[in-house]
């Protein structure tokens, strides 16, 4: 008897999960059509969303108004994107006659719940947000990050929901959170478009100065990357312990700065020996203590 109740039981509920999805509701159709919908549904909207995406991007680049930044139009665009799987959701739990009111509790707990364990994410991401709204770094800006973790240097590449990406100038990928991004002190040296060179050199105390602003001088003469020549500055900016510090001051483009501080160097070096300038040492055995 046993046996045969096991048996019966166990046909009783294959037969009821038979009929959950085979037999017709009310509206005359059955469960396992309606997954076929939602998962047809679900398909597609992903294809939609896959087919269009060049498209979407290619409307948020030619929109009329005040120009976008990249990042912010990929925040915009994930949004858009996450609405839309939100809607999705909504009908297809419509379609499957999912009833939500009685899960509302359950979600908004878990919503709080999740919300106090992912603060500092969710303040990254509206930090995110702020950075994008206030423009006060946008994708290519050369920034100066000094913040309580310390500093660092390096091209915008991207503004995400939740961290920052730079690239430093040795090629390294730096990741940011937002958080630290919005408390931190940011040097932007692209946002200007111009930005002064100062060179120091230190020359012997018994040079004469004259000749060595005049040798300063002759460096950057006729420099078709030195821009607002009337700003260029030669003067001795301090005393060292074994030379007079000079200071050349002169002003280039933002994407030639480090062309033209480059190649100062060799020409400083070159003009000095020209003029018989001498840069002392603390090694020179010549300098008298």
């Amino acid at each position: 008897m046993r046996v045969l109740d096991a048996w019966q039981g166990w046909v009783d509920f294959w037969q009821k999960f038979a009929d959950f999805f085979w037999k017709p509701d009310e509206t005359g159709i059955n469960y396992l059509s309606r997954i076929g919908v939602a998962i047809a549904i679900i398909v597609f909207t992903w294809l939609v969303l896959k087919l269009f995406n060049p498209l979407l991007k290619k409307l948020f680049k030619v929109k009329k108004g005040p120009d976008i930044d990249v990042s912010a139009k990929l925040i915009i665009l994930g949004l858009l994107k996450f609405l839309i799987w939100i809607t999705v959701g909504f009908i297809v739990c419509s379609v499957l006659k999912i009833n939500l009111s009685g899960v509302g509790g359950i979600i908004a707990s878990v919503g709080v719940a999740l919300g106090l364990a992912l603060q500092d994410l969710v303040g990254s991401f509206f930090s995110g947000l702020l950075i994008i709204n206030q423009k006060t770094i946008r994708t290519g800006d050369h920034i100066l990050v000094k913040n309580a973790f310390g500093e660092c240097e390096g091209v915008v590449k991207r503004v995400h929901f939740f961290t920052t990406i730079l690239t430093s100038f040795q090629g390294q990928k730096i990741i940011i959170p937002n958080k630290n991004m919005s408390s931190a002190v940011i040097t932007n040296y692209t946002v200007n478009g111009e930005r002064r060179i100062d060179y120091d050199v230190g020359v012997s105390y018994d040079s004469d100065l004259e000749v060595v602003k005049e040798a300063l001088a002759s460096v950057i003469k006729d420099e078709p990357l030195v821009i607002n020549p009337e700003k260029t500055q030669v003067y001795a900016e301090s005393f060292g312990p074994y030379s007079v510090n000079m200071r050349l001051r002169c002003w280039t483009k933002v994407d030639d700065y480090w062309t033209l501080y480059n190649q100062l160097t060799e020409r400083i070096y070159l003009a000095f020996k020209q003029k018989g300038v001498y840069i002392p040492s603390s090694t020179d055995r010549n300098i008298k203590k």
